[in-house]
């Protein structure tokens, strides 16, 4: 190998025992039923992996099991949609059988995705509103009480816990779980929507949780330390949406995918990419394994599944780049990664005669 050639990401082959060591530095891909079959023959096994959400996790979950052996693959179960409470930290659907049977415990919950074929299995924790400490202790205490080494713990948390107040308590809690912790915020729209928000979600992730249905915000989160990320493939699945509440959709109208943008880290709608930004202009090609030389502004509403297959391959680049790094320069990486976004957006607005702002998300990463 000629010494001018970029160093090879070198991955370690040794298969993990734990789910603490399975999920450390990997960069997971949460997908409902629609995508998980197609994204799953795209993911690379060393340090990617795939999060099956929705009614049918269980069944596409055997399915992807069969075909990809070595792939870390998890399924989510539905109890965000559930407040949680201190006497009842989990939530345990009843099950459709005759009311003389006992009822569904933990343990059915559990078993269930062990023999679907989980490599780590995910506790049915429910939902946390903001300031109740002793429910989202009593999530982390039920937890630690379990023995088995394969378990992660979600705290599915409502936004208004990103606030200074609650730092120290979360970063404590997340410390005192002998399991991984899966850290995620419910909201109808974003909830890493400023720039306060964005800045303690990172700290907050700093303490060694993984970042679970989130956005690149994911990437910075390991960049700055935690453990792990889940990248949601679709907009819904790039974060929580709290009980009895309806997820509110910046363009119902319009029924394009969004899709991220090469080089410039900003999810658009294909539509509005028309209508907005590349009118005048053409829309750059996208030279992923997804698109190959295709245009980014292509994706029809009825090419969702195409689209998140490329926002995968875009994002697995982006997360490439901050994996080989040591972790005390990852953020540097990433830092420089989303400086160049900036830049890209000033070189498009410039082209299209309009002014085009990146996304917050992005300038404060650049920033950091």
């Amino acid at each position: 190998m000629s010494s001018s050639q970029p160093p090879q990401f070198v991955l370690d082959v040794r298969r993990p025992t734990g789910a603490g060591e399975i999920l450390r530095d990997r960069m997971l891909t949460v997908a409902n039923a629609i995508h998980a079959s197609g994204l799953a023959d795209r993911l690379v096994t060393g340090h990617e992996g795939l999060v099956i959400s929705g009614a049918d996790r269980l069944r596409v979950l055997r399915t992807v099991r069969r075909a990809h052996s070595d792939l870390v693959a998890m399924a989510e179960p539905a109890s965000h949609a559930w407040h949680a409470t201190p006497s009842a930290p989990f939530y345990l659907r009843p099950d459709k059988q005759p009311s003389l049977l006992p009822p569904r415990t933990l343990e059915d919950e559990l078993r269930d995705q062990r023999l679907a074929g989980a490599s780590v299995v995910i506790l049915p924790a429910g939902y946390v509103s903001v300031g109740d400490v002793e429910t989202a202790r009593a999530i982390v205490e039920a937890a630690n009480a379990i023995p088995e080494t394969d378990v992660a713990v979600p705290l599915y948390l409502d936004e208004h816990w990103l606030m200074a107040d609650h730092v120290g308590f979360l970063k404590g809690l997340i410390e005192a779980s002998v399991h991984p912790v899966l850290l995620s915020f419910g909201s109808t729209t974003n909830p890493l929507g400023s720039k306060k928000r964005l800045q303690t979600y990172l700290d907050i992730a700093s303490a060694g949780a993984i970042c679970w249905r989130t956005d690149l915000a994911g990437l910075a989160g390991v960049a700055r330390g935690a453990m792990g990320a889940a990248i949601g493939a679709t907009p819904s699945l790039r974060r929580i949406t709290p009980p009895e509440r309806n997820g509110k959709a910046r363009r119902p109208d319009d029924q394009t995918p969004y899709v991220l943008i090469p080089g410039h880290l900003h999810y658009m709608k294909t539509k509005a990419m028309r209508d907005e930004i590349y009118v005048s202009t053409a829309a750059p090609q996208c030279g992923c394994a997804a698109c190959g030389d295709l245009r980014i502004d292509r994706f029809a509403a009825e090419d969702a599944p195409s689209a998140a297959r490329h926002n995968h391959e875009c994002t697995a680049q982006l997360a490439r780049a901050v994996l080989r790094a040591k972790p005390g320069e990852r953020m540097a990486v990433w830092r420089k990664i989303c400086q160049d976004a900036v830049v890209a957006h000033q070189s498009t607005a410039a082209a299209i005669g309009r002014d085009w702002k990146p996304p917050l998300d992005i300038q404060v990463f650049a920033e950091l």
